[in-house]
């Protein structure tokens, strides 16, 4: 069986120094198909402004291997990783009363990302059409089929033409519907550019692969609610990669002061707006020796009012620490360290954050939201999205070194059992194959 496997979102992540969760999906089906061969014959393949074409197999292994470097993927310790190191500092600094906004720290500028690695092989591009017919003409009569896992240019549909012909059975993995069902929370022209996505999808999948059940709702009622048709939906779990396990970091690593996280792309449904509020609450207790709020994130889109409360915030500046492209083992031990990981988030289509924290065995107090119910399995204190009393009532519980609340979830967290990139893959692949098959 031959599998083209699109792979134009990971092809251009070579400017990222932290891989977004898409990102990490993408790469994962590239690792156990492309760089490890599990599966068959694989043909990868990269839509461009110009053309979609086949891209040489070992061309693409050696460009994984520059991403995944790129990302920073490296040790924590104080010797190797003066960055983190800088972070444990400013976590563990007395609040100035003098500072204006959060302490803010950026690990790399995209300068020193090129600097790092090198562009893509654009030379390969020029025959990328050719080699794909050739691809496609020799597999005629045989079993095989089109994977795509992330939502990159699935609004173009124009680019998935050549599929049609040859009619390759096509699989899409989709990650939420949110910017359809959702669209205060993202971007001017995101929900017409979701809408094109999905109708993408509906004509043309075989097979969708959801990555919850809140996804796999959310998208089969906008089909439906559209007229389209409903391609059979399967749904499996994200996992978390080999960073965020139960192993041991160097205890120096750990910020000794208390302190919370918070994961994700700084954007309005992220509800940090009214994190920030229940923080006024927790520094109106405890003064200079309030917990710091920790935010690991790029900026994103409208969120005008929250780059406000960073920048410019007398109250709440110093309590907070923003931090973008942070290495995995770097959020690793972070989260090891912290009273609790907060996810505040209005929607989500799955939480990363979530189900690494509790990998990890760090507490999770998260919105009780669909997603957060069946990701965290009864493992995370879940509240309303907007019940301010019942969150500053758990952050000053869990601040305490001796905190029985934070026990009590710390040990339901210890039991989680996150699946693995490689599961996840498998998983996938069973019933990619079957529908192929």
């Amino acid at each position: 069986m031959t599998f083209f496997l699109d792979l134009t979102r990971i092809s251009s992540r070579l400017l990222r120094g932290a891989p977004t969760g898409i990102d990490r999906v993408e790469y994962a089906y590239a690792e156990e198909l492309v760089s490890k061969q599990k599966y068959d014959e694989v043909v990868p393949v990269i839509t461009t402004p110009v053309a979609t074409g086949a891209i040489p197999l070992e061309t693409m292994r050696e460009h994984l291997a520059k991403i995944e470097s790129g990302w920073l993927r490296d040790r924590i310790d104080s010797s190797e990783d003066a960055f983190y190191m800088s972070l444990k500092r400013r976590i563990e600094a007395k609040p100035d009363p003098r500072q204006v906004g959060a302490t803010t720290l950026k690990r790399q500028s995209r300068r020193q990302a090129i600097a790092k690695t090198l562009q893509f092989p654009f030379r390969e591009i020029a025959g990328a059409p050719q080699l794909l017919r050739r691809k496609v003409n020799a597999t005629r009569g045989e079993k095989r089929g089109y994977f795509h896992a992330s939502h990159t240019q699935l609004d173009k549909p124009e680019r998935f033409s050549w599929l049609s012909a040859p009619k390759i059975p096509s699989v899409f993995l989709i990650h939420d519907a949110i910017p359809v069902d959702y669209p205060e929370f993202c971007s001017p022209g995101s929900a017409a550019r979701h809408h094109a996505r999905l109708k993408t999808v509906a004509d043309r999948a075989s097979l969708i692969i959801a990555n919850s059940a809140a996804t796999e709702t959310a998208v089969s009622r906008y089909m439906s609610e559209q007229g389209w048709s409903v391609p059979r939906i399967e749904v499996v779990p994200l996992a978390v990669d080999r960073w965020f396990t139960a192993a041991k970091h160097e205890a120096s690593v750990i910020p000794a002061a208390p302190y919370f996280v918070c994961v994700g792309t700084i954007e309005p449904r992220k509800n940090l707006n009214f994190l920030f509020n229940v923080w006024r609450g927790v520094v109106e207790k405890y003064g200079s020796e309030a917990p710091k709020l920790v935010l690991v994130g790029r900026r994103g889109w409208e969120n005008e009012n929250i780059i406000d409360i960073l920048e410019r915030s007398r109250e709440l500046g110093p309590h907070l620490v923003e931090v973008a492209d942070l290495s995995d083992l770097g959020l690793s031990a972070l989260l090891r360290g912290a009273r609790a990981l907060l996810a505040p988030s209005l929607v989500e289509g799955f939480s990363l954050p979530v189900a690494e924290a509790l990998a990890i065995g760090t507490p999770v107090i998260a919105s009780d939201i669909a997603v957060h119910r069946e990701i965290s399995d009864g493992r995370a204190l879940l509240l309303g999205a907007v019940d301010g009393p019942s969150w500053l009532q758990a952050v000053d519980a869990m601040t305490p070194s001796a905190s029985a609340l934070r026990d009590e979830w710390a040990h339901r967290a210890s039991g989680y059992v996150p699946m693995s990139w490689e599961r996840h893959v498998e998983k996938a692949m069973t019933a990619i194959t079957a529908t192929m098959a």
